[in-house]
């Protein structure tokens, strides 16, 4: 896939097929993140693969702290809500956890953190060369201490991100405000 033609036509996969992504992919993601612009060459980042029993056991993770905040906002839906949470992950064959060194002062941290992201999408795009679909999720689960347990995360890191990924059964078509409307040329 061209360059441009990924970059124009990658969205956000919610539904994914069942057949697993090959290890040898995710490896390529993960050499495609680790190539992402970062201050002072800090490579702020790593990573964390969940297959198998640990996806399941993110799930569940998932499936709590989805339960904790449907019960907080709309109790009358929070099983439906936590078990569709759930659902979503044990839906993919791998989910990679995004985590942030955290290192430095809190502006260098900010740098690190906009770092992170950068690699998380450079990884997506390099999925989405291989015809892998991703789903980048941020909120409670990020900050659950069941999550941060599971994929071993110290006091000196921040859980950023965790991108579900597999082959999708349909790419959503999500219209794009034009770039022209949000850029303003200064000269």
């Amino acid at each position: 896939m061209e360059l441009m033609e990924g970059l124009l036509t990658r969205r956000t996969i919610h539904l994914f097929r069942t057949d697993p992504v090959p290890d040898s992919v995710i490896e390529k993601m993960l050499e495609a993140a680790v190539q992402a612009p970062n201050h002072h060459m800090t490579q702020p980042w790593r990573f964390v693969v969940l297959q198998g029993e640990s996806l399941s056991a993110l799930a569940q993770a998932r499936y709590r702290a989805a339960w904790q905040k449907a019960v907080d906002q709309q109790r009358e839906f929070a099983e439906r809500l936590a078990s569709r949470a759930r659902q979503d992950y044990l839906a993919v064959s791998a989910v990679i956890a995004v985590v942030q060194l955290l290192e430095g002062n809190a502006s260098r941290q900010e740098e690190d953190y906009a770092a992170v992201s950068c690699a998380a999408y450079a990884m997506m795009l390099a999925a989405w060369n291989f015809g892998v679909g991703t789903h980048w999720a941020t909120g409670g689960l990020t900050r659950s201490a069941e999550a941060r347990e599971l994929c071993q995360v110290t006091d000196q890191e921040r859980l950023t991100a965790f991108i579900r990924l597999g082959y999708p059964q349909s790419v959503p078509q999500v219209p794009r405000v034009p770039a022209a409307q949000r850029t303003l040329w200064l000269s």
